[in-house]
């Protein structure tokens, strides 16, 4: 059966849709774009100021020039993000976008948090990160994120006592939640039980991630941990919980050959051009029709042949497309819907995402997968 290369619709270079790259992996590429976009989203840009009680008395230098530091960050930031975006030296735009988000929170305390610290770290250490390394520096910072959550934790008696929980879910948050649960336990019993259990969880998510093979267990954990608490509180942390899933993407191993797609012929003719749009970024060979009517959707990818539901989530997830989409639906969300309804929304969308995806081995490099043999 002869097989024909998809036209790109985004084959240009600099198009922004494009993430075939010569100097850095898709996966990466994805991360700081869309890091980059969070920040803009958030206003990130509007909280940019002169420095105001610096962490380095160095930024108190600066302060004789008014504007000239707000001026100069503001610029580094935008300047190397839209660069960034149109894939012009995406590396070294990652590096000095990192640079400018770590130098404006080092030069304000006030300003200064945490989840904004580990985007900035992210792209710096992206844009070290070469096309052909694992990018181990990404992985050693979300080591480190989850090992200072638990110092953070484990030295206070509140933690361990499960008073800081009790404080935050029941005097700061009135969750309901929290509190129709632990009206059937002893009392803090299960303010005790979150408390010790997100240490123990976050110390293993720290100590996970320095093994390859149990990166995929370790990513699981994070996606399930954070979720649970997300969907226990509606809180996300300024936007550390939306950080941290797009720095999963580093985990992402692009597959070495390309993607052979088989779309059954039986499949309503309106679909396909949706269908040739929606994966023209991926890295696919693409074939219309088969005649088989035991399978709608066929893939081969690395020696490998999946069928329907199997895949479509391998397709998807090695499209880059199939993230943004996500991300554009999140935003939309917060746009449209604020409070319980908003994060109902964005909770419900989220949980069959991963329960679409989620594997019955987490000990396997990668989720369980149907192989067709063909005889």
């Amino acid at each position: 059966m002869e097989l024909r290369a998809i036209k790109y619709t985004f084959h240009n270079r600099y198009f922004p849709l494009n993430f075939n790259v010569e100097k850095m992996q898709p996966n990466i590429l994805l991360m700081c774009k869309l890091l980059f976009l969070l920040l803009v989203v958030h206003g990130f840009h509007g909280y940019i100021s002169d420095p105001f009680v610096p962490f380095f008395r160095l930024f108190d230098f600066v302060l004789d020039y008014p504007n000239i530091f707000k001026i100069t960050i503001k610029t580094l930031f935008l300047g190397s993000g839209i660069l960034l975006l149109f894939n012009v030296k995406p590396r070294a735009m990652s590096i000095i976008l990192g640079c400018s988000v770590i130098f404006m929170l080092l030069a304000s305390k006030s300003l200064f948090r945490n989840h904004l610290f580990i985007c900035g770290c992210a792209f710096l250490l992206a844009g070290l990160t070469d096309r052909k390394e694992f990018p181990w520096l990404l992985c050693i910072q979300l080591s480190l994120v989850y090992f200072g959550a638990v110092l953070n934790k484990i030295f206070e008696p509140d933690w361990w006592s499960g008073q800081f929980m009790y404080n935050w879910l029941v005097n700061s948050k009135e969750n309901q939640f929290f509190i129709t649960f632990s009206s059937f336990l002893p009392d803090m019993w299960l303010a005790k039980i979150l408390s010790w259990s997100s240490m123990i969880i976050e110390f293993t998510i720290a100590i996970l991630l320095w093994f390859r093979r149990k990166h995929v267990l370790a990513v699981w954990m994070i996606l399930l941990f954070h979720s649970l608490l997300y969907t226990m509180t509606f809180f996300r942390f300024g936007h550390f919980f939306d950080d941290i899933v797009i720095i999963l993407l580093i985990f992402l191993v692009w597959p070495k050959t390309e993607i052979v797609v088989f779309i059954n012929k039986n499949i309503n003719s309106f679909f396909r051009p949706i269908v040739d749009f929606y994966f023209s970024n991926s890295t696919v060979v693409y074939q219309k029709e088969f005649k088989e009517k035991t399978f709608w959707l066929k893939v081969e990818s690395d020696g490998k042949t999946l069928i329907n539901n199997c895949a479509l989530r391998h397709l998807l997830k090695f499209t880059p497309n199939f993230y943004i989409s996500i991300f554009l639906f999140d935003q939309l969300i917060r746009f449209l819907f604020n409070g319980s309804i908003m994060h109902s929304i964005q909770l419900v969308v989220f949980w069959l995402i991963v329960l679409f995806y989620l594997p019955k081995d987490f000990t396997r490099k990668s989720p369980k997968i149907i192989a067709l043999n063909e005889n």
